[in-house]
């Protein structure tokens, strides 16, 4: 008997604790209908108020609409060249957007820059075949039952896809030209970087020669073999060796037309590929909406505190 004891107590305990929560949540549901009910009835008996508060609101909230300068978003679709990925990065995010908000003005541009980010263009296809070693990379990963899709996003991956969104964000309606221009003179201003541009376009234009010459040999090879066959009965039979240099030949191709591709981004260590330019960036709600329901709040809220006023008093 003496053992039932704290298990009837806590039992009793537990039952009062729900009862507790229960008149507690009862009362909290009361008051809030009742204070609904009293805001609703002052705001009715002062509707007069409610309503010149609606209209003034709405009438500047329209003015501001229709005369503030424009928020824009300028979307750059860019190619760090020469292993400069990650100093891409760092410059965004240590961004020095108060000198370039200076150099602007100076330069009458009309417009201040108020954000800049940056973000992979994830291309997961491209990125594996552009790489034997991405592709072993990910053979690896598949066989190791680990979630592609996820590593694909992951920071270590998404830095070596080869284009990347630079979003700039600009407030005015001025050269967005100018302002566009300006960051990208300064990320590609970097002495280290540009030396290196010059180095590996040398090397890049020597491999296009060798590349050209390759195929000036395959084809050179077909004009004798079509020379030595007068009556042109060259056929896979008589040349087996044919469907591999034929092979041989599109591989030099797709080499040559990717090697022509990389001269021309290779040409700024971050290459502007293409751009979106002033998308407009729209307020989550427009001021028409959201003045009035500021103005109302403060009445309510000068309202409210009045009555506290006048409470203490009596």
């Amino acid at each position: 008997m003496n053992q039932e004891y704290p298990h009837n107590t806590s039992s009793d305990e537990q039952e009062v604790d729900l009862k507790h929560l229960s008149n507690r949540m009862s009362s909290f549901y009361d008051n809030f209908i009742f204070n609904a009910y009293r805001l609703l009835r002052f705001l009715r008996r002062r509707w007069y108020v409610v309503l010149a508060l609606i209209i003034v609101g709405a009438g500047l909230g329209f003015y501001i609409d229709s005369t503030k300068a424009g928020r824009l978003r300028h979307e750059l679709l860019v190619v760090p060249n020469f292993s400069s990925v990650d100093y891409l990065y760092q410059k965004v995010e240590d961004y020095d957007r108060l000198k370039l908000n200076k150099d602007l003005i100076a330069s009458n541009a009309g417009n201040e820059v108020y954000k800049i980010k940056i973000e992979p263009v994830y291309d997961v296809y491209n990125y594996i075949l552009t790489d034997p070693l991405h592709f072993e990379a990910f053979k690896t990963l598949s066989e190791r039952a680990i979630d592609l899709e996820k590593y694909s996003k992951s920071k270590l991956a998404s830095k070596n896809y080869k284009y990347h969104i630079l979003t700039v964000y600009t407030d005015g309606l001025g050269d967005t030209e100018m302002t566009v221009n300006k960051i990208m003179e300064e990320l590609n201003s970097d002495e280290y970087f540009n030396k290196r541009k010059e180095i590996e376009k040398r090397n890049t234009i020597a491999k296009r020669e060798e590349i050209a010459k390759s195929i000036e040999h395959i084809n050179g090879l077909f004009q004798r073999l079509g020379s030595a066959n007068s009556v042109n009965d060259i056929t896979m039979n008589a040349y087996p060796e044919l469907a591999d240099v034929l092979t041989a030949k599109e591989g030099l191709m797709k080499q040559l037309n990717a090697v022509d591709v990389q001269m021309i981004e290779q040409d700024k260590v971050i290459y502007l590929a293409t751009k979106m330019m002033n998308i407009n960036v729209n307020p989550f709600l427009p001021y028409y909406i959201t003045i009035p329901f500021i103005l109302l709040l403060i009445y309510i809220a000068g309202a409210y505190f009045n009555f506290k006023v006048r409470s203490l008093k009596k």
